[in-house]
């Protein structure tokens, strides 16, 4: 078993009457998981990848292996995963969500990867070529730690969070990067507090650009090859506004009562969001049924 740190068991002490959400759990099982790791070189990615109907619970294809598609089906009341394809990587083929199939194209299989998110700053991040998946990205001492979620049936919002977004909304249909040369830059469609810079990387002989993912300081956004502060003043009528977060854990918004804050161990806040018929209950810090 690891020992937390010092501040992690004081933080916990002073709240342990209350219900803890799951994504506060999450982030302590990482502090812990981190404690316990502290002074090696091991870079870590866990993953809970969905691979199949049962737990995605969803129909269309899927990549059931980066070998093998198939699609979910429904009989009766229990979801079978159907094979129907067999990809040759010694052809340079890989299973592809995006395109339906085997495919030569860059992904989350191709080429190797296996899923695997490669961390550069902490924060959360979505998976640039798995909407349902996102990485959540810690450092122990000097090293990356990603732990890989899986949005199930769902997919994951950049803007929100969360796996607010339903398996066919449009970031699930459409690439939501463009890489065509070393060195190109943007901003992450939905959130611009995250960027991604493309990279050549060499694998069995192919050479392919992929998407580096990066976050700008809180309250920051990237625009035109830089993060600069938001100008708070002049962005749109329902803009989010900025939390200052003054210890970890969860918060409502006081704006609207779907909203919460999580607030890190770096007291960075991030903006999150109930799900379609549910509102957030301070007393109990997490969503509740209802409407309010």
């Amino acid at each position: 078993l690891c020992e937390p740190p010092r501040d992690l068991l004081q933080f916990c002490s002073s709240r342990e009457n209350e219900m803890w959400h799951p994504e506060v759990l999450v982030v302590l099982l990482v502090a812990c998981f981190v404690s316990a790791t502290a002074g090696s070189q091991v870079i870590s990615v866990t993953q809970f990848q969905t691979s199949s109907c049962a737990d995605r619970q969803a129909p269309g294809m899927i990549c059931s292996s980066c070998n093998t598609v198939a699609v979910c089906l429904k009989i009766g009341t229990q979801w079978e995963t159907v094979w129907v394809e067999s990809c040759n990587p010694d052809e340079g083929l890989y299973c592809n969500e995006f395109e339906g199939g085997c495919s030569s194209s860059v992904g989350a299989c191709n080429p190797g990867g296996g899923g695997n998110f490669e961390c550069n700053t902490p924060g959360v991040f979505p998976d640039p070529h798995n909407c349902r998946l996102y990485h959540m990205c810690f450092l122990n001492g000097n090293n990356p730690v990603s732990i890989s979620m899986d949005c199930g049936a769902g997919a994951f919002s950049p803007t929100t969070g969360d796996c607010s977004l339903l398996a066919n909304d449009t970031i699930c249909l459409s690439q939501q990067y463009n890489c065509s040369f070393v060195g190109q830059m943007a901003a992450w469609p939905g959130n611009s507090n995250i960027y991604y810079i493309c990279a050549a990387e060499t694998t069995n002989g192919n050479r392919v650009l992929r998407p580096r993912l990066y976050r700008c300081p809180a309250n920051q956004m990237f625009q035109d090859g830089q993060c600069v502060l938001r100008d708070w003043a002049n962005m749109p009528p329902g803009s989010i506004v900025p939390y200052e977060c003054q210890r970890p854990g969860l918060f409502a918004d006081p704006t609207h009562c779907r909203y919460y804050y999580s607030c890190n161990m770096d007291l960075s806040a991030e903006r999150l969001q109930c799900p379609d018929g549910t509102y957030f209950d301070s007393s109990i810090l997490t969503c509740v049924l209802g409407v309010c």
